[in-house]
């Protein structure tokens, strides 16, 4: 018995409702196939890939490779003693200068530089939310972000995560939307299946010679069209819960002095 993915349907029942469709022949399967996984790619990046966690393990230089197919990471951190992930710090200034080579934290460390440091380390929780020139402070009615437990940078180039020379794991988590290969099996939500189809009339339609006014109307249309179903699927997809704007409102909530 195959495996079931509900509420997921396959992009080959969607390529066939097409062929169907528009009266085609199957032998246009291989080129509508490839039309179906660009459009499954990039609604899917999206929308609907789904975020997978990896356990990498941290190589000697600080760093941490990247899973294969991956997009764009979502969080990156360790984790503690309730299986949740606690998340690391993004730093930007982290330099990508011999990411790949063993001798990288040698090679990036200035100690002449070591008095510009505000001396508290990254794997410490700092839970003030205010520097202010001296040391950390509470300030009210400024935003108090996260007990960081380190900072990384992630170098999509040459597919790693740069960690800080103080990090203590052996491993690293990260979740990451991950695209699936072209050849495998490919599903959708079943949301995205009449998105999925105007995208085969539209694209599929487009690769026809314009003979005319009412053929280049037509491809308007069609386009029109694959928005229209696109922007149904969303909605119908994520649909707007209560409970999630009073958790985004509670959030948002700051510490301030009220009169």
């Amino acid at each position: 018995m195959t495996q079931q993915h509900q509420p997921y349907i396959s992009m080959e029942s969607v390529l066939n409702d097409y062929i169907n469709e528009s009266e085609q022949s199957i032998h246009k399967y291989f080129k509508l196939y490839h039309l179906a996984f660009r459009g499954l790619d990039q609604m899917g990046l999206d929308f609907f890939y789904r975020v997978q966690s990896f356990k990498l393990p941290v190589n000697p230089n600080f760093t941490a490779y990247l899973p294969t197919g991956y997009r764009q990471w979502i969080k990156v951190g360790i984790l503690n003693d309730n299986g949740a992930i606690i998340p690391l710090g993004y730093n930007p200034n982290m330099t990508t200068f011999n990411d790949l080579l063993p001798d990288r934290i040698e090679d990036t460390n200035d100690q002449q530089s070591a008095w510009l440091s505000n001396g508290w380390g990254w794997n410490n929780n700092t839970w003030c939310n205010y520097w202010d020139g001296w040391s950390y402070t509470n300030v009210y009615g400024v935003p108090s972000g996260e007990p960081f437990v380190g900072e990384f940078k992630v170098d999509v180039e040459n597919g790693v995560i740069i960690l800080g020379q103080y990090f203590d794991r052996d491993y690293i988590m990260l979740e990451c939307v991950v695209s699936p290969e072209e050849g495998t099996d490919q599903y959708l939500p079943v949301q995205f299946r009449e998105a999925l189809i105007a995208w085969l009339w539209w694209k599929d339609g487009k690769a026809k010679p314009v003979s005319s006014h009412m053929r280049l109307g037509s491809a308007r249309d069609a386009k029109h069209e694959f928005f229209v179903e696109r922007n149904n699927a969303i909605a119908r997809w994520k649909p707007t819960r209560i409970e999630q704007k009073y958790e985004a409102s509670q959030e948002m909530t700051r510490m301030a002095i009220k009169t």
